[in-house]
């Protein structure tokens, strides 16, 4: 089991896909994962590996989730009873199987390097790979005259244009750093995609002129609005270096910054799609008798009263409501 979490470890690591990694650091008997026990879990909520079952799954697959949202870390503690109710970083739950124990979970999003993709070949190009990489970006630069011995810290460099443009998804950084040696191709080989971020290094007389001729090569208003201009935070920079700073320090905070934050000062950030599940949704039902979370595609054991389904952790609840349904219909409907 341990092998096939390395492997997959090292499988979706080259492939680039974000997953979570679990392990139980701590538990309470009766429980079968114990400390070092360890699991992959995928944004579709798929496991490779143990951490525990019955209630706790559900659990962890459902904050392992947020985890992937957010970036962040947790520690994720079920047990009978409340602990760590002050603590941050911490999400409690009661312990809710019959089985009993209690189990403490870290969950480490592995999320793939943010793609910074930097258009143009200027000096301001050069220094703005090298701050990418030194802040841990995966760096593209683009530019038809672009060579690869000005761009030691790129992961890639391109000459073509249109192929830059296939590499752009929601979660890229742009910046156009043309710098007057071909800002209006630079400008178009960007413009109408949806990244997280598109700034564009320029004058405020200069881009006017620019997006006056992406206008008139028909590009919609919304296009253009999502363009940050001047790109970077104002920090009063006057040299190159300055200004790279102000650039990166901008992309920095929207990358720090919560999920469905947007840009501020004219700009639009688009953000990786939230996962949000309740525990009452269609994906997942709380079970009426143990109180349980239950991923209700997964389940074999449901039940339909008065034209309600409910859903079940194992065939004793399930039974259980069936003997008495009106005990628990009061919390429940």
């Amino acid at each position: 089991m341990w092998s096939d979490v390395i492997d997959q470890f090292v499988q979706l690591r080259a492939e680039e896909e974000p997953f979570v990694i679990a392990t139980v650091v701590a538990y309470k008997s009766p429980q079968s994962a114990k400390p070092g026990s360890k699991a992959i879990i995928k944004p579709d909520g798929s496991i490779i590996g143990w951490i525990g079952g019955g209630c706790v799954q559900p659990i962890v697959v459902r904050e392992a989730q947020k985890a992937l949202n957010t970036g962040k870390p947790k520690l994720v503690c079920i047990s009978p009873e409340a602990t760590h109710g002050d603590w941050k970083g911490v999400e409690a739950y009661l312990m809710a199987c019959q089985g009993g124990g209690s189990l403490e979970i870290y969950l480490e999003p592995i999320l793939p390097k943010p793609n910074l993709l930097i258009v143009g070949s200027s000096p301001l190009a050069q220094i703005l790979a090298g701050l990418g990489r030194l802040l841990d970006f995966k760096v593209c630069v683009a530019d038809p005259e672009a060579k690869r011995e000005q761009f030691p810290e790129a992961d890639v460099v391109l000459t073509d244009l249109e192929a830059a443009r296939g590499r752009i998804e929601s979660r890229s950084f742009i910046v156009v750093a043309t710098m007057g040696n071909g800002d209006e191709e630079g400008l178009e080989a960007v413009i109408g995609t949806n990244p997280k971020y598109l700034g564009l290094v320029a004058s405020k007389e200069k881009a006017k002129s620019l997006f006056q001729y992406i206008r008139d090569k028909g590009a919609p208003a919304e296009h253009i609005a999502r363009i940050k201009c001047p790109a970077g935070l104002e920090l009063g920079g006057e040299t190159l270096p300055e200004i790279a700073l102000s650039v990166m320090a901008e992309i920095t905070r929207l990358r720090r910054s919560d999920s469905r934050q947007t840009m501020v000062e004219g700009s639009e950030g688009i953000s990786l799609p939230v996962v949000q599940r309740t525990a009452e949704s269609s994906t997942e039902s709380i079970d009426p008798v143990c109180g349980m979370t239950v991923v209700t595609a997964n389940t074999r054991y449901k039940s339909i009263f008065k034209d309600n389904t409910f859903y079940f952790c194992c065939l004793r609840c399930k039974e259980s409501f069936e003997r008495s349904p009106q005990l628990y219909l009061e919390t429940t409907i």
